[in-house]
């Protein structure tokens, strides 16, 4: 699964959101075979990425 940081993240915001990976049967599991609470997801490749810490509590902050 492709990482994102902050700068790649910057370039273009609207393309990434935050997915709760219960809801969605074809997010990827944890490596420890658990269902993810949240998912990072790329709107224009149509696929799971993993968000650096930085992105990741910036898009919790957008949620709530």
């Amino acid at each position: 699964m492709r990482k994102v940081d902050m700068a790649t993240y910057l370039e273009d915001p609207s393309r990434y959101i935050l997915r709760s990976g219960a809801n969605h049967d074809d997010a990827p599991l944890c490596p420890y075979g658990n269902i993810q609470q949240w998912i990072g997801y790329d709107l224009k490749l149509e696929e799971y990425v993993r968000f650096t810490k930085s992105v990741f509590k910036l898009l919790v902050q957008e949620k709530n």
